[in-house]
């Protein structure tokens, strides 16, 4: 019976992982086939105006997600058969994420008529919300505290496929910048209100206005999660913004492409963390020394498969440039990319022990990591990108990449040398 229920578990992580594979070759690889359509289309600095826009509208996406990704998938996997708490985290989640939204909005309109940069956009900042409400309404969280995933992979694959073959078919010229930023906002729309209603009929959830009292323990049950994650923003996307206000578009479009480039990688593997973490969460609950194990295990497979791949990126950067860009390769581009390449070593374990301290209840840990390396970004990326130019701020990203890896995994040794017989 035992041996049933095992093979069942990894029936259902290995059936969870492919489909967040396929997901992830989706969010990453499609968009990355469109760059040297886009390049070619549209030119390198209209690409970085692109890029920065975007920046902005994936910052409130993040400030909306709210770590939700984390805190209710942990709600939502431990009472999933529960149908009156699945509607009551439901709806608290959706409530706050459209509420942050919305505050996002008006921030962002402000801010355009004190901010000569942003108002110089503002046609393509109004055009590109949608990209954000989009997101608000695909419940991902559901689909992974429930663990169905194959939910994800499927409607976020009908919009990134409606979008990928709409950009083909629509954006013909450089006047065409305005069409791209409104495609990409319709295609994540109907990929939300479709997810919205999947979530609704299939899992027979109501949505109900909740007393306030509920929405703020979500509101205080996610805060730790929420800052680290609102940190990590100040030295990931925060980055792209910064250098669209210190530096040209096409220092920009170098900078944009590597790193997406890097995230497509790097974030290929990120389903084998997504995957195991609520179950890990049950490991935790029923044995320590198992949860370090299994914990243990993970780490290796991430080593042994990042190092080649970041040295095959370093190696091949300009090679990788060239087909990806279809353009000639400035040296500066490739510099970019090189140095960014010895992040991926580290790029899977930010997630891996995230999660850990996540499951260990220490996301108050987490928050003062994060926002010390957050810190340093905003305190520093500005100056180095004032002396130094872009490669300052490559350099620091990296940086910060190894540093908050080994305070994680120094915390996550320390507090579990605190606990009996367990080794380490």
């Amino acid at each position: 019976m035992k041996k049933t229920k095992e093979l069942t578990t990894l029936q259902r992580l290995g059936d969870n992982f492919a489909s967040l594979v396929t997901l992830q070759i989706v969010n990453y690889l499609l968009p990355l086939l469109l760059i040297p359509y886009l390049i070619r289309i549209l030119g390198i600095e209209s690409f970085g105006i692109y890029s920065f826009i975007l920046a902005i509208i994936m910052y409130g996406v993040k400030m909306s997600d709210y770590g939700f990704e984390l805190s209710a998938t942990y709600h939502i996997s431990l009472n999933r058969d529960k149908q009156e708490k699945l509607n009551e985290i439901f709806s608290s989640v959706l409530s706050i994420k459209l509420l942050i939204s919305f505050a996002y909005l008006i921030i962002i309109t402000l801010s355009i008529f004190f901010i000569d940069r942003l108002f110089n956009y503002k046609a393509f900042i109004f055009l590109s919300f949608g990209v954000l409400f989009g997101y608000v309404m695909f419940p991902v969280w559901l689909f992974q505290g429930m663990e169905r995933m194959r939910y994800i992979m499927y409607l976020n694959g009908l919009s990134k496929l409606l979008f990928f073959v709409s950009v083909f078919i629509f954006v013909k010229s450089e006047s065409d910048l305005y069409l791209l930023m409104l495609l990409n906002s319709v295609s994540m729309l109907i990929m939300g209100i479709f997810a919205l209603y999947v979530a609704l009929k299939d899992f027979n959830i109501t949505f109900s206005f909740q007393a306030w009292d509920r929405l703020v323990f979500y509101l205080k049950d996610g805060w730790y999660i929420f800052t680290s994650k609102f940190a990590v923003e100040f030295y990931t996307t925060a980055n792209i913004i910064i250098l669209g206000f210190f530096a040209t578009p096409l220092v920009v479009g170098y900078y944009a492409v590597s790193i997406k480039i890097i995230h497509a990688l790097g974030s290929l593997l990120e389903p084998l963390t997504r995957t195991v973490y609520p179950y890990l969460i049950g490991v935790y609950k029923t044995s320590n020394a198992n949860f370090i194990l299994r914990n243990k295990q993970l780490g290796a497979v991430i080593f042994l498969i990042m190092l080649p791949i970041s040295f095959l990126v370093w190696y091949f950067s300009a090679s990788i440039l060239d087909l990806i860009t279809g353009e000639e390769v400035a040296s500066l581009n490739i510099e970019i990319l090189q140095v960014f390449s010895f992040s991926l070593v580290v790029y899977l374990y930010g997630t891996q022990f995230t999660n850990m301290l996540v499951t260990i209840k220490k996301t108050k840990i987490l928050n003062q990591i994060l926002f010390l390396a957050a810190g340093i970004n905003v305190l520093f990326s500005p100056l180095l990108v004032y002396y130094f130019g872009v490669m300052g701020m490559v350099w620091l990203s990296v940086s910060l990449a190894f540093f908050m890896m080994f305070l994680k995994l120094y915390y996550l040794v320390s507090f579990f040398k605190k606990k009996p017989n367990i080794e380490l």
